[in-house]
């Protein structure tokens, strides 16, 4: 009776053991339809809490590196958020984020789910970022632009940049402000439209997507995050790792399919040694804020 009590007392203890540890940390997911894990037609319109795509995959990996135990994972990214509507609320595609329980902006929900998750001892530790796209393909599926001369097409694209510095400045320093030590990644992009058939200027799109990875790398760095670059690993495989050719029901569906997440967090899981790396910069330009 006595090894019947004991042992259920330990594995009481065990399972108490397991959810505190649950809850130490908390991995923050912010972004847009990329970061919410959107891929085909379904996904479009069922609601999720966001754990799924690259996301899940990389909480499940970050299992891996705490004897097995999950971070709890808070996704506040919408669907066709850019980055300005991050700050607003002018996007309701929130509805499609069962996260959101009320009408705030991206950057509020965010703000909040870092005071909630410290105040339950389990403190955001891990942020991943994917924001920007939208502003740019806001501008490419209007109505006539791709029947724009490219010169056209380009200063138009060209002129979403301004905004797109301004907002990316001040989401990673308020983000880096709010989190002096967390480990913040900003995932750039791939470019969907290079295996469109019949893509007018498949040349215009893949320049200005490299130059908004450069703008979210140059403004991400300086804060102490890491970016990851998306495009080198889904050039010449969109085909498989995009939607653009498998899903007729959206045209264009630029999402990744299931293999196309997996890629995704694939380069996000840092090379061994590289947590090191981040942690000294983040460190050192925490000294540097401190000193100044």
């Amino acid at each position: 009776m006595r090894s019947s009590v004991l042992l259920t007392v330990c594995a009481s203890f065990a399972l108490a053991t397991t959810t505190t540890l649950a809850q130490n940390s908390t991995y923050l997911a912010i972004g847009d339809s990329v970061g919410f894990g959107i891929t085909t037609t379904a996904s479009y319109t069922q609601t999720s809490n966001g754990d799924r795509g690259y996301v899940s995959l990389y909480a499940d990996y970050l299992a891996t590196q705490n004897s097995g135990i999950r971070p709890a994972v808070v996704n506040a990214s919408i669907y066709g958020d850019s980055t300005s509507s991050y700050f607003d609320t002018s996007n309701t595609a929130r509805a499609l984020n069962t996260n959101y329980t009320s009408t705030i902006s991206q950057n509020t929900f965010v703000m909040n789910a870092i005071t909630q998750a410290a105040a339950a001892s389990r403190p955001v530790t891990t942020v991943t970022v994917s924001l920007g796209a939208n502003d740019l393909l806001s501008i490419i599926q209007q109505p006539g632009f791709a029947g724009l001369p490219a010169p056209t097409q380009f200063a138009l694209l060209q002129g979403a940049f301004g905004g797109i510095v301004t907002n990316l400045t001040a989401f990673y320093t308020g983000l880096r402000t709010a989190l002096p030590t967390a480990n913040i990644i900003a995932v750039g992009y791939y470019d969907p439209f290079a295996i469109l058939p019949g893509n007018p200027n498949p040349a215009l799109t893949a320049g200005v997507i490299q130059q908004l990875n450069e703008t979210i790398r140059n403004i991400s760095q300086a804060v102490g995050a890491r970016f990851v670059d998306t495009y080198t690993p889904f050039l010449g495989n969109e085909a498989t790792l995009t939607n653009m050719l498998l899903d007729p029901s959206i045209v264009p569906n630029v999402h990744p399919t299931g293999a196309g997440y997996s890629v995704i967090a694939n380069q996000i899981i840092p090379a061994p040694g590289a947590g090191a790396l981040v942690l000294l910069s983040t460190l050192a330009i925490t000294r540097r804020r401190r000193v100044a």
